[in-house]
């Protein structure tokens, strides 16, 4: 089951699970439970975690971006998707889809989002 909410800065997905994400994201799939989720590039705030600020469950979240091979500077910029997890668990909040990823990662990074509306803002400004 999907949840989409627009009641925030910017629009986002909830998946209550991964293979409901993966099905609507297959060019950006989540690595499932006995799938390695080492390659999987995250943003944990310094390993404190965004607070959920969009759905107030009172959980922090990391941003995990996928697929889980962003390319290295000077390589082409793929597309992906941008989910917040709770350490690869879900639920999955699906921030931004069909993002470019290096960007992404760029714009988190620089931002340092504390919170998913935080994160949902960075990722749904219009400087890509």
């Amino acid at each position: 089951m999907v949840v989409v909410y627009q009641q925030k800065s910017a629009p986002f997905a909830v998946y209550e699970t991964i293979g409901d994400c993966n099905l609507a994201y297959p060019y950006a799939r989540m690595p499932s439970k006995g799938e390695a989720r080492g390659g999987v590039r995250s943003f944990t705030c310094a390993a404190a975690g965004l607070w959920d600020d969009l759905t107030v469950s009172g959980h922090k979240y990391t941003l995990d971006f996928l697929p889980d091979d962003i390319p290295v500077r000077g390589e082409p910029d793929r597309l992906g998707a941008v989910v917040a997890t709770q350490w690869g668990h879900p639920p999955i909040l699906l921030l931004a889809g069909r993002v470019p990823l290096h960007w992404a990662w760029e714009a988190i990074t620089k931002a340092w989002p504390t919170t998913l509306d935080g994160a949902a803002r960075v990722l749904h400004s219009i400087s890509r």
